[in-house]
């Protein structure tokens, strides 16, 4: 008996030791600034959402850092850890492996691209497009049409003033037909006969409407093809550019569907580096890393585009039947409702 009772003394501490080292989490910790920022020590927005949870539950953690956020949802559906911090977006296909939190945080997909300015040539070259050459080459017609009009009801019997010869009798009809357009009025001609007042005055209300019709056309002609620069700012302008995404199906699909071909990338960063070097024309990518970066480069070399593309949901992720989930989420729930998550954001954004 004596024996018994000095080995359950002996296996005592190792029982300590093995409850221990459960109650102790591992968090694993994966994305991209400003959410992960891992150089030195783990600092970010995720950190500092944890730590408050942390604190609040008295949970005791080791960290565990992974190479992309796929990486460590494998290693939460596996059970190696007991949850994922990180800009992880909670869509079905992962839904269906792990367990995601309340969503901690909402935003949206954006565009980064350089700035591109137009060539003189290029701002001039709609003036020689084929739309505005039909509008021009077609008022013109018109106006030779009425000027035609009035040199046979008019122009023909006062051949003193409008000329001997067909054309020039005709080019002063012209010439008539564009001072009324025009509203100039210059008075070295006008109509005296009542067929002729009868031409011009028709022309005149029909030059009002044409005039801003033609005018509204090539104006909205204009604006559709000269811009200020070339730099891409909607998704429409993605035609046959390459794009940085994020490893994300509907981002990769909704480039493909405008002719643009999508590059996935693991972390914003990385995304941003091809774009230095030119590898790719623009970077989709979550507004919140995307306004980081955009923060901390040169502005008037860059554009930070908002275009309300693809709403995402940040979660953390547990593997499926955790203990934690339901903790954790009343937690998330309060943060928010204190805003303490909104001030952790914003804070981090305006650091640079």
């Amino acid at each position: 008996m004596r024996r018994y009772i000095i080995l359950l003394f002996l296996c005592i501490p190792l029982f300590s030791t093995g409850q221990t080292n459960k109650d102790t989490l591992v968090v694993g910790y994966a994305g991209s600034v400003p959410f992960v920022v891992s150089d030195k020590e783990e600092e970010g927005i995720v950190f500092e959402i944890w730590k408050e949870i942390a604190f609040e539950l008295n949970l005791k953690y080791n960290f565990q850092e992974f190479s992309s956020v796929e990486a460590g949802i494998e290693a939460a559906k596996n059970n190696e850890i007991d949850i994922l911090l990180g800009p992880t977006t909670i869509n079905e296909e992962r839904a269906a492996e792990v367990l995601f939190s309340q969503p901690y945080y909402n935003t949206e997909m954006a565009i980064l691209a350089p700035v591109q300015k137009l060539t003189f040539f290029e701002k001039i070259s709609p003036l020689f497009s084929k739309t505005f050459l039909f509008a021009v080459l077609g008022l013109l017609l018109i106006l030779t049409v009425v000027g035609f009009i009035f040199w046979l009801v008019e122009g023909r019997k006062y051949k003193d003033d409008y000329g001997n010869h067909v054309y020039q009798g005709i080019g002063s009809g012209i010439w008539l037909a564009i001072v009324t357009m025009t509203t100039v009025g210059y008075g070295d001609y006008s109509p005296r006969t009542p067929g002729g007042r009868i031409v011009m005055g028709a022309w005149m209300i029909i030059s009002l409407i044409l005039a801003t019709t033609f005018v509204a056309g090539i104006a909205t002609t204009l604006s559709l093809t000269v811009r200020e620069d070339k730099t891409i700012t909607s998704m429409q302008q993605l035609e046959n550019k390459k794009v940085a995404v994020p490893y994300y199906t509907k981002i990769k699909e909704r480039v493909r569907n405008v002719a643009g071909q999508p590059i996935a990338v693991q972390t914003v960063s990385e995304g941003y580096n091809m774009l230095l070097n030119k590898e790719v024309d623009a970077l989709i990518y979550d507004e919140i890393p995307l306004e980081y970066i955009f923060a901390a480069t040169e502005k008037e070399d860059y554009v930070l585009s908002k275009k309300e593309i693809e709403p995402q949901y940040y979660g953390f992720v547990f593997p499926i039947g955790s203990n934690l989930k339901r903790k954790i989420d009343l937690e998330i729930i309060h943060l928010q409702d204190t805003k303490k998550i909104q001030h952790i954001v914003e804070d981090w954004i305006s650091r640079y």
